[in-house]
């Protein structure tokens, strides 16, 4: 158990590295999307096995997803960008209505955003188009609510977590969010697999 441990601590942190690493060699901005995605290859490929994270096969997947991985980035940021503009200016009104508008505001902000968590793990796991891969997730994230909140409040967790310790943002805070998407939407993904193989069949 105590190796399994530490296999699992070094893991995590090959990973939260050559995320940090990529991330830097997109320049940030054009470096994230990419890297996010590289992380979930390496996670769905290595089961847990560190000695299967290498650098070579980082820089195969991060150069394969770069354009597809910042125009989903792009994508759905560029939504969340939107409403979470739409939501400042929102709060700042009194009255029923925009208390309203507020919600919804914020109910859209959570399923876009939890819909590019089941994006990045789909993606490391089929072969579809960007629309059909968008329609997949976005119905994975209704499937169960009890699925959305665990994830929500993993990530909470983790990235709480992270604000006290910020070395945790260098070593660990994005491989652990990666791997907290793939065990919170597991459930969901089973289900979804299992209907995908019964319509091929």
């Amino acid at each position: 158990m105590i190796d399994k441990g530490f296999k699992g601590v070094w893991l995590i942190v090959k990973l939260n590295l050559l995320f940090v690493l990529f991330s830097l060699c997109g320049l940030v901005m054009f470096g994230v999307g990419p890297a996010l995605q590289m992380m979930n290859d390496l996670f769905v490929e290595s089961e847990f096995d560190y000695k299967e994270i290498t650098f070579h096969k980082a820089w195969e997947s991060f150069k394969g997803h770069f354009v597809r991985s910042n125009q989903l980035f792009w994508l759905y940021n560029g939504c969340l960008a939107i409403l979470f503009y739409n939501l400042y200016l929102s709060v700042q009104l009194k009255g029923l209505l925009w208390l309203i508008i507020d919600f919804l505001l914020l109910t859209m902000s959570l399923l876009i955003f939890v819909s590019y968590q089941y994006v990045l793990v789909y993606e490391s796991e089929y072969e579809l188009p960007i629309l059909q891969l968008i329609k997949l997730s976005c119905i994975s994230v209704f499937l169960s609510f009890s699925s959305f909140l665990k994830l929500l409040i993993g990530i909470a967790i983790i990235l709480g977590f992270s604000w006290g310790m910020k070395g945790l943002l260098l070593f660990a805070t994005f491989a652990l969010w990666t791997a907290w998407n793939h065990i919170a939407t597991k459930h969901n993904r089973e289900f979804v697999e299992k209907r995908l193989v019964g319509n091929e069949s």
